[in-house]
């Protein structure tokens, strides 16, 4: 019988790296949103302007006596179409002058349509303001805010840089709610399971491998020796 060189044609463990990173980034967002979701179980109310004097430790929140304006806003497009919008969050009766803090993360689609139209319309910054306020008449209101700030280390760095270089008067610790989100403790469980699990088939394949080339290997040496 004639041993063939110890190559194993690929399979699971052969995706190498992917897998690996994988099971990296299932572990840590899972792993974080497991935190989040039992660091809040509820949302903490407070105002904005108490938020912005001392920014508590906390994810979940409802903003309350918020001041929102779409005509202050920015948005991210994608494959031509408005795909989320960023809109200035302050207090109740805050100048304009003053750095923003929370931007507020949207993808309602009434306050897309109603930023669409006010970004085609023209004239001075009043007409823009009335064009808006027909479309979305909630954005210009006082407000209570409810959603969960973006965090973690896989935290949108870009966007957030990308962000801060446009002309928005954002404070260097702004943070970006999403609207209307909150914490899900399952999704967020079914994560870290999912990484376990994968990583535990890896470890149960790479020790079935192991144990095949020494079997293998053990094989051949047996051979080489009968044969001498």
């Amino acid at each position: 019988m004639k041993i063939r060189p110890l190559n194993r044609p690929p399979g699971f463990i052969s995706l190498g790296g992917i897998v690996y990173m994988a099971v990296i980034v299932l572990l840590i967002v899972g792993g974080q949103g497991v935190y989040v979701a039992l660091k809040n179980p509820e949302p903490l109310k407070i105002t904005v302007a108490d938020y912005i004097a001392k920014k508590p430790n906390a994810e979940w929140m409802t903003l309350q006596e918020a001041q929102v304006s779409l005509v202050e806003a920015a948005y991210k497009a994608r494959l031509g179409k408005v795909s989320e919008v960023f809109i200035p969050v302050r207090p109740v009766g805050e100048s304009t002058d003053v750095p923003v803090h929370i931007l507020l993360s949207t993808n309602n689609q009434a306050v897309v349509a109603a930023l669409q139209h006010l970004s085609g319309s023209g004239g001075t910054l009043e007409k823009k303001v009335d064009t808006a306020a027909q479309q979305a008449d909630k954005l210009f209101m006082w407000q209570d805010i409810t959603g969960l700030t973006r965090y973690g280390i896989f935290y949108d760095l870009l966007m957030r840089a990308r962000l801060a270089k446009l002309n928005m008067k954002l404070a260097e610790d702004f943070v970006i709610l999403n609207d209307g989100a909150s914490p899900d403790l399952l999704v967020s469980l079914a994560m870290v399971v999912g990484g376990l699990l994968i990583w535990f088939l890896m470890v149960c394949q790479a020790m079935r491998n192991a144990l095949w080339r020494w079997r293998r290997r053990r094989a051949f040496y047996r051979q080489r020796a009968e044969e001498r």
